[in-house]
């Protein structure tokens, strides 16, 4: 009778350790699931990353290109006598906003 304890009590030894290797392998299977979608949704926001860059050194370039021009264009389009008359018009506003301000 010792024997047949014995035997059932490394059977359920063998039971209780199948069981908890299919709960290992079964959140194994789960954690590799979920690092494979992890893995491609960090592919997907590093591709839309580098959209981004692009879009945003485009428009960085476009931006320059705006700035440079513009203050060629501005140089280009006023006379020394224009452009003191506009400086001139500025102060005057900046005074009459400061006098309203004061008062």
């Amino acid at each position: 009778m010792a024997e047949s304890s014995k035997y059932d009590f490394f059977t359920d030894e063998l039971t209780a350790l199948e069981k908890q290797i299919y709960l290992f392998l079964q959140r194994n299977e789960d954690l590799q699931q979920e690092n494979k979608d992890l893995s491609n949704k960090v592919k997907s926001i590093d591709k839309e990353n580098e959209v981004l860059k692009l879009k945003l050194h485009e428009i960085e370039s476009k931006l320059n290109h705006f700035e440079e021009n513009g203050a060629q264009n501005k140089s280009e389009t006023f006379d020394p006598e224009e452009k003191e008359e506009l400086k001139n018009k500025i102060g005057d506003l900046i005074s009459k906003i400061d006098y309203h301000l004061r008062s």
